[in-house]
């Protein structure tokens, strides 16, 4: 009994005009999106690679002096674009592409023993803080037409389109009491209803997916490995858990009230709600409550903190004596390396601190947002996607990894020299040899197929517990309803 009322109803659902209608919208979009796609990929491939090609050039030529890679680093650490972004394109328009690893900007010349000596910082990760990242400006605002907009708007309404007179529109026809008539218990009817209506719509929205992949196939954009093809996978189940929570509201409302137009109404103002106005609105409100330094006032504190550590050195005698190279090091050398140093780890730890006051401003805001589960399918989209605000936080993690990695390789190269004082960073204390460019470790950026899926499991983990609950009251409605 049970696998027939699938089958009556999936007759019904797929044999109805709001079936059609609805594919030949989700294929519309499907294929304008796969158009967009092609030609801004391409862009996007073209400038990453020329963006790599000219680091990979200045670290080359740094490589000629190792205390020149001491100073200026590695260069610009660049963020591959994702091959998925036609998934979910996370506001990556706001969101920085590139973190440099290049030399402080500062500089002095300093007259000791009546002799110039020149100075410089040392190199470190210098984050784009200006225009800050704010929740007002990555939060969707539902114009670029990718799968995420699909699947949060027309496959959610469609739902609710589909579902709105399942129960109240048979009730008030009549054939409810026939149906229930013939010893069919009602959970049975209620499951029957909706997966006829989930398969229906799975239906129109795998026919989009796979014209939409086969566009970008044949244009020869969308190559992807077993990895990236596992993650759009992915984010077609997180689609269809996200459809069937609108599914199982939909049933839920048709199931407390009599009339179909008033379910509709319920319904549709339901949607507005949780679909457009708590991920567009929300985030913005908890922005404004919640700046963070400006880049004026993480100026000013950087140029105190920078004044404060070199008349605290400057004390010490910094500028009596200038650094040698001789062995073992002078207490002058010692201290100018200590100097360097710790000037670096203070502004390090300064534009961090500034970076993760953007960051938690984003993250509260992000964590309100969780109460729709349209926020919750977008952040488990772009996790598997490889785009959006969680996967520009993998970004800089493996920055900082690297920024690690490469100050080790410094101090290696310099111990590998037997003619330097091995006093890093100062330059009369390093090798000044030049250093083999293929030993230097390079920078690289792609996106696991184990970090995607991590990054998405909360976030799929609240949609079915969104279905579980909302399944459960439309049950336990259903049961308790006169008919």
């Amino acid at each position: 009994m049970f696998w027939y009322i699938i089958q009556r109803e999936l007759f019904e659902q797929l044999s109805s005009l709001r079936f059609v209608l609805a594919t030949l919208l989700i294929v519309f979009l499907m294929v304008v999106n796969a158009i967009g796609h092609i030609e801004e990929y391409k862009t996007q491939q073209t400038e990453y690679r020329r963006q790599v090609s000219a680091s990979s050039e200045r670290l080359q030529g740094n490589s000629n002096n190792l205390y020149t890679l001491v100073v200026r680093g590695p260069g610009g650490l660049n963020k591959h674009p994702s091959k998925l972004a036609f998934c979910a394109h996370g506001s990556e328009n706001h969101l920085p592409t590139s973190v440099l690893g290049w030399s402080a900007g500062w500089g002095r010349d300093s007259n000791i023993e009546d002799s110039i000596y020149k100075i410089s910082g040392l190199w470190r990760l210098m984050y784009n803080v200006s225009p800050p990242i704010t929740a007002r400006n990555i939060f969707p605002t539902f114009l670029k037409i990718d799968w995420t907009l699909i699947i949060s708007i027309v496959l959610s309404f469609a739902a609710l389109v589909f579902a709105f007179d399942a129960i109240s529109g048979e009730l008030g026809h009549g054939t409810l009491r026939l149906t229930l008539s013939n010893s069919i218990a009602r959970g049975t009817l209620l499951a029957g209803k909706f997966l006829s209506i989930l398969i229906s719509l799975g239906v129109a929205f795998l026919t989009g997916v796979l014209i939409n992949l086969l566009l970008l196939h044949l244009s020869g954009t969308l190559q992807l490995d077993g990895q990236e093809w596992s993650r759009v996978g992915g984010i077609f189940v997180v689609g269809l858990t996200y459809l069937s929570i609108f599914i199982v509201l939909g049933l839920f409302v048709s199931s407390r009230v009599n009339r179909s137009t008033t379910s509709l109404v319920i319904l549709l103002l339901l949607w507005v709600i949780w679909v457009i106005l708590i991920p567009a609105t929300l985030g913005t409100i908890l922005s404004g409550l919640n700046q963070p330094p400006t880049i004026r006032d993480y100026s000013a504190k950087h140029s105190a903190q920078h004044k404060e550590i070199t008349e605290r050195y400057e004390a010490r005698g910094l500028y009596n004596k200038a650094p040698t190279r001789l062995r073992p090091p002078t207490p002058a050398t010692l201290l100018w390396a200590k100097y360097l140093n710790e000037e670096r780890q203070a502004s390090n730890r300064l534009t961090k601190e500034h970076l993760n006051a953007q960051i938690n401003q984003i993250q509260i805001a992000r964590e309100f947002n969780r109460i729709s589960p349209t926020a919750i399918a977008q952040y488990a989209i772009e996790s598997l996607a490889g785009t959006g605000f969680q996967r520009h936080l993998d970004f800089l993690k493996k920055a900082e990894r690297y920024a690690d990695v490469f100050n080790d390789f410094l101090i290696t190269a310099d111990r590998a020299d037997p003619d330097s004082p091995h006093v890093p960073f100062v330059r009369e204390g390093m090798s000044d040899k030049p250093v083999p460019f293929d030993s230097i470790p390079k920078f690289q950026d792609r996106v696991r197929l184990g970090n995607a899926f991590k990054g998405a499991m909360l976030d799929v983990m609240l949609l079915v517990l969104f279905f579980v609950v909302l399944f459960a009251m439309a049950h336990v409605s259903f049961q308790r309803k006169e008919i």
